[in-house]
């Protein structure tokens, strides 16, 4: 027993150690990448972000990354680690102009938010589902109350009528939350690989994985993409035979389809993370 106690408490302390060391090494990672951006090295202070955010992630790192970034003009690696920041802290103004401003410089309209995108975004999936139940079993006390101690069968009737939309309406609008995660979970940015020396021309969406395939539309960097699910509810890919692998992607509205390489996208949210 006491050996027992003893290696719980050894595995406690390595794991607060642990922790305390990722923890100063993310640190002294983004202080260091302060520093070279403040010398002028903008290539070093990107690599030493993206090294920073293999550990952790904050606003202020993926916001200072974007900025870098914008002042490289590569907009589409901008603009992608502008929406990780703002998921990180989405009532950061500043955030949302610099945002616009980056899409403005590569040419593009910003995303429009519609009434959707505002009310059941994936952030208020929670608020819908605690209204859901609120609804749900404060209807049921009442429904219970009037059956048992009123006598009116129209009041019954016409409660039950009102809670049962009441609560169709919520389970509506959480199904819609829902989705807006689902698809923020598999959203990606375009972007030029890290080597592509070339900002003004688009990224073709292939018709079939592969180089060689002729291209089913193209893009601009910094535009937004859905990587499709296949049958097994997994994200569309394929793999070729120089080991890289491709992803079936279309655009938000469905107009645009085709296969990208994986070099050529952020992902929103890491799913490997």
């Amino acid at each position: 027993m006491k050996l027992t106690i003893k290696l719980y408490c050894i595995f406690i302390c390595a794991f607060i150690l642990r922790s305390q060391c990722a923890g100063g090494q993310e640190d002294r990672l983004f202080y260091d990448a302060v520093r070279t951006e403040a010398a002028g090295d903008l290539d070093q202070a990107i690599n030493l972000y993206l090294e920073a955010s293999t550990l952790s992630h904050s606003a202020n790192l993926h916001g200072n990354l974007a900025n870098l970034y914008f002042k490289k003009e590569q907009y589409g690696h901008s603009i992608l680690h502008f929406r990780k920041a703002l998921l990180l802290n989405p009532r950061d103004t500043e955030l949302s102009a610099n945002l616009n401003f980056a899409y403005e410089m590569a040419k593009m309209p910003p995303p429009m938010q519609s009434f959707a995108s505002n009310y059941f975004s994936a952030n208020f999936l929670s608020f819908w589902i605690i209204i859901c139940a609120i609804i749900f079993w404060t209807g049921l006390l009442i429904l219970f109350y009037i059956f048992f101690f009123k006598t009116s069968k129209k009041t019954f009737l016409y409660f039950t009528i009102c809670w049962v939309i009441s609560c169709l309406l919520s389970c509506f609008a959480a199904c819609l939350s829902l989705q807006q995660q689902s698809e923020l979970y598999r959203e990606v940015i375009v972007h030029f690989p890290q080597t592509e020396n070339n900002h003004s021309k688009t990224i073709p969406l292939r018709r079939f994985a592969g180089e060689s395939n002729s291209a089913n539309t193209n893009i601009l960097p910094g535009e937004s993409l859905i990587i499709r699910l296949g049958n097994d509810g997994v994200s569309k890919s394929h793999q070729i035979a120089n080991g890289k692998t491709w992803y079936l992607a279309n655009s938000a509205d469905g107009k645009k389809k085709g296969w990208i390489r994986e070099d050529e996208f952020g992902w929103i949210i890491d799913p490997n993370s």
